[in-house]
């Protein structure tokens, strides 16, 4: 995992003006694998907002490794022996995503691969999301497919960005799609070539960090704050009965 503070260049409003745009922080989320959601992840997330805030970035960009975004919860947290170890690291992960979810800056993924249950509430856990093409990379929350019931904070990030017409084909029959057809569901917004996607990110943080941070954060915090504390108070009874895939 890395953390990073970049200057933004100024912002060419579609007006023709232009202003001084805060920096933009990007957090790199790489344990060599496929990027599993666990104590550790989630220290990583947790610690990249606060740094942003600390930093004063206009913008929060979190990135995957190449080839994988995040492969989702950890198999070894969700077949762990220690019940209340088990409880306790899925716990952190759901208050750490609506962490993201609710974090006072703007936020932006970069979905470098393959993002699947988790790893795709993750992603839909930032304000944007831009993927990258691959012919083989999945996108999508499969946890019905995989006998799992999909717990009230995914649903509540899922559903803001969810289409609401694509809410059956992606919640409840746990599709998963290539990146493009993705972008048709709302999971990401778009999906660019490998060669565009850092352009793709910078712009979209840029135009982003542009914002008053102060009115994107009353605002944001204003749509958001009553579906995340209605989804808080489920967390403890719904990630203690959370099931292990089957």
């Amino acid at each position: 995992m890395s953390y990073t503070i970049v200057a933004a260049p100024p912002y060419q409003s579609s007006s023709g003006g232009s202003s001084t745009t805060a920096p933009v922080a990007h957090l790199r989320l790489d344990d060599g694998k496929a990027n599993v959601l666990n104590d550790a992840s989630i220290d990583a997330l947790l610690h990249g907002i606060d740094r942003a805030k600390a930093d004063g970035a206009g913008a929060l960009v979190i990135w995957g490794r190449t080839g994988v975004f995040s492969g989702g919860i950890d198999l070894k947290v969700l077949r762990g022996d220690d019940v209340k170890a088990r409880q306790a690291t899925l716990v952190r992960i759901a208050r750490g995503l609506l962490a993201v979810w609710t974090a006072p800056i703007p936020t932006v993924a970069a979905v470098t691969g393959h993002a699947i249950a988790g790893g795709a509430v993750l992603a839909m856990a930032c304000d944007q999301r831009i993927a990258v093409t691959g012919p083989d990379y999945r996108i999508g929350i499969n946890e019905t497919a995989l006998g799992m019931v999909l717990p009230t904070w995914a649903m509540v990030i899922a559903q803001s960005a969810i289409r609401p017409e694509r809410l059956t084909e992606t919640m409840l029959l746990g599709r998963t799609f290539a990146p493009d057809r993705a972008a048709e569901t709302g999971i990401v917004e778009r999906a660019v070539a490998p060669a565009d996607l850092d352009a793709a990110v910078e712009t979209a943080a840029v135009e982003a960090a542009a914002l008053p941070t102060a009115a994107y954060a009353g605002t944001k915090r204003r749509l958001r704050t009553a579906d995340a504390a209605r989804a808080e108070a489920l967390i403890d009874e719904q990630m203690g009965n959370f099931p292990t895939p089957t």
